[in-house]
Formats: structure tokens, C-alpha cells, sequence
């Protein structure tokens, strides 16, 4: 047990001076880790969803509004490996009178530091060109011995349909800009913007852009391809910060299995996440 103590103080104080040597500018807040689906994070971290029913609803609401069958969805991962740092993700939609509705949750943290993120979801399609989405995020922050918070937050995002092969994102995550805790901490305002392509069949390609306030510009470039009917891989590299991305799906049935890898160049730390969608087809 002693052994087990001292191996993990070792791993916390290497991954503290990392992260505080080599990313001076970088360093994380209150609820700074995005809510992204395995495949998401597997294809450079698109900030946009690319399937109708998955956990991409959370940072995209918009394409829920073409999904006409329940859906729910859930993934598990590990920040830089270390179980103290867990996030949890879960969300559940569908189709009501042509407006897709959801709702998601997202837990960070451990028993001693805990975020939890409960969004409410909606979208509209207008045209089959425009979809519009948003959603009502309540922020709650729990540290022990401390006390807890709470704060309420937005996003707005809209997906524009430029042809059978192109669409065009844009979203913006707190207008509002929210505070939490005595301290009136900022919760992340971050405005992202991209392109999906889709060449044919077999190959979905982005770019995209994410400008938190407080950090650099994030620039994202990925890639997912069909190598199989049941099988896709992915790859993908970002920028501010340099790291690379792989993963996957399964697809069986009425479930698909998600998998993604974020190797952090240069800090040596991977990020693994793997995940399961249901959708329920009468």
C-alpha cells in the first residue's frame, strides 16, 4: 500500500510540473473540459457532431433535430490516464412534434473535486438547410470541506447545409458569461467554427477553429474513414495544444461502440475514452 502512495504521488507531482513548465498558458479552470463523444475526440476533437444520435449532441445540439428515433448514449474517460481525473458523460433524445430535444449530463472529477453539467437540449430544422440548436446548461461545482456552486449557462449553434457533400458550423458556448463560487470564477466562453466534408461515401473530413477567451486559438484537422460496413477509424492532429488523435467505431445492430486516443506531444501523457450509443428503432 505504501508502494501503491508513493507511485501515485510521483505521477501527480510529474504531471504537475508539466503541465506548469510546459503549459504556463494552458493551465485548466472550473469546467474547461469539453463534452466530446469518443469518435469526436478520435478525429482531431471536432467541437461539432457528425451522427444524429451520440454524445456529439452535447457540444452540437443542433443535429438532433434529424433524429427521429430515441436515442441514448454514454462514454467513459481518463484524463491523462490518472482515475482521478474521470469524466463521465450521458445523454439521452429524440424527435418531439419536429424538434429535436434532449437531455445530458457530464461528471469531472473525484470524491474530494466534482463538476457536474446538466444540459437541457433543442433544435429545429428549417428548410432541410438551417438547423439551430441550443442548450440550457446548469453548472454545479462541489469541493469537500469547501462547499458547493452553481451557475447557469447557454449555447447557441446553428449548422448550415451548403450542399449534399458540405456543411458549415458555427457555435458559441456562454454568451451570457456565467460566474460561479465566492471567487466569481469565469466558466469557459468559447466561440467555434468548422467544415465537414464529405467527398463520398467512405470519408468524412473537418477543420475547425476554437477560441476559448482565455487561451490561444485552437486549430483541429481530422479525418474518419469507412474501412468497413461496421467499422470506422479515425485520426486527427491539434494545435494549441500539439496533440494527436486516433480512434474508431463499431457499429452492431442498434449499438455502436466508440473509442478515442489524445496523445499530448509534449507532455507524454495519453487520454484514452471509450463509449456506447442505443438507438431505439420501432
Amino acid at each position: 500500500m505504501a508502494k501503491y502512495r508513493l507511485t501515485c504521488h510521483v505521477t501527480y507531482a510529474i504531471l504537475i510540473y508539466c503541465m506548469v513548465f510546459f503549459y504556463p498558458k494552458q493551465l485548466y479552470g472550473a469546467f474547461e473540459s469539453e463534452s466530446l463523444s469518443p469518435l469526436q475526440n478520435a478525429a482531431g476533437s471536432i467541437p461539432f457532431s457528425i451522427h444524429p444520435n451520440s454524445l456529439g449532441v452535447l457540444s452540437d445540439p443542433t443535429i438532433i433535430s434529424v433524429n427521429r428515433s430515441l436515442f441514448g448514449a454514454g462514454s467513459l474517460n481518463r484524463k491523462f490516464g490518472l482515475k482521478s481525473l474521470t469524466e463521465s458523460l450521458f445523454v439521452v433524445g429524440g424527435n418531439f412534434q419536429d424538434f429535436g430535444v434532449g437531455l445530458g449530463v457530464s461528471r469531472f472529477g473525484n470524491p474530494n473535486y466534482q463538476e457536474t453539467l446538466v444540459s437541457i437540449l433543442g433544435a429545429k430544422n428549417y428548410k432541410e438547410l438551417v438547423q439551430l440548436g441550443i442548450s440550457l446548461n446548469m453548472y454545479q461545482l462541489r469541493i469537500s470541506n469547501y462547499g458547493q456552486a452553481w451557475a447557469i449557462g447557454s449555447r447557441i449553434s446553428i449548422r448550415y447545409t451548403m450542399g449534399a457533400k458540405v456543411e458549415t458550423m458555427m457555435s458559441y458556448l456562454n454568451a451570457n458569461r456565467p460566474v460561479i463560487g465566492q471567487s466569481k470564477e469565469k466558466l469557459p466562453q468559447v466561440i467555434s467554427a468548422g467544415i465537414l466534408v464529405r467527398p463520398n461515401e467512405k470519408i468524412t473530413g473537418q477543420a475547425s477553429l476554437v477560441q476559448d477567451t482565455e487561451f490561444p486559438i485552437s486549430v483541429r484537422f481530422g479525418m474518419i474513414y469507412k474501412l468497413l460496413d461496421q467499422m470506422d477509424i479515425a485520426i486527427g492532429k491539434i494545435q494549441q495544444p500539439n496533440i494527436f488523435t486516433t480512434g474508431g467505431c463499431i457499429n452492431w445492430k442498434n449499438f455502436r461502440i466508440e473509442f478515442g486516443y489524445l496523445f499530448y506531444a509534449d507532455l507524454g501523457f495519453i487520454t484514452y475514452q471509450t463509449g456506447i450509443n442505443y438507438t431505439h428503432i420501432p
